[in-house]
């Protein structure tokens, strides 16, 4: 798998430019903040197509049951195999999304959230609820090879109370 700065190196040495001057756009904390606040938006309505966009080709997700990464395109394909039903409910609300810059071109991006889905097809079953109280999400956005903000790595959890 060829990590994004690998591509970001590659794509040096093959035009002999640096790979920030070819990028145009920059991300900003409220850049950052305003594609979690798209994400969310584009679940909730149930566009695979745009929420499949939203992740890069070699991007990673851990689901909050995933006990392994998938890629993130399959995971959307897989997330409307469950939500993206007509039947379906789907909402979702964030914590204030907390940013960490790693330059002008990659940003961590920090929640909570809380998820709550009826008549869902989660697993074998043919419908069922979900309620996530106590969400928290990393999502690592970096500006693409096609000059977008994508999520190159996401990370969901659920605290379990013990």
């Amino acid at each position: 798998m060829v990590t994004f700065l690998e591509t970001q190196s590659c794509l040096c040495r093959k035009f002999g430019v640096a790979y920030t001057a070819m990028l145009a756009t920059k991300l900003t904390v409220e850049v950052v903040q305003a594609e979690v606040a798209r994400f969310w938006s584009a679940f909730t309505s149930k566009s695979v197509d745009a929420v499949e966009d939203f992740y890069a080709q070699e991007s990673t997700v851990f689901g909050t049951t995933s006990s392994r990464p998938e890629p993130g395109r399959l995971a959307a394909i897989r997330r409307q195999r469950e939500y993206f039903h007509p039947q379906t409910t789907l909402r979702v609300q964030t914590s204030p999304v907390e940013v960490y810059m790693l330059g002008e071109f990659a940003a961590i991006a920090t929640y909570t959230f809380q998820f709550h889905a009826s008549r869902a097809k989660i697993g074998v079953e043919k419908s069922s609820e979900e309620h996530v109280i106590h969400g928290r999400a990393t999502q690592i956005f970096a500006v693409d090879t096609d000059d977008r903000p994508r999520i190159f790595h996401e990370h969901l959890s659920v605290i379990h109370k013990v």
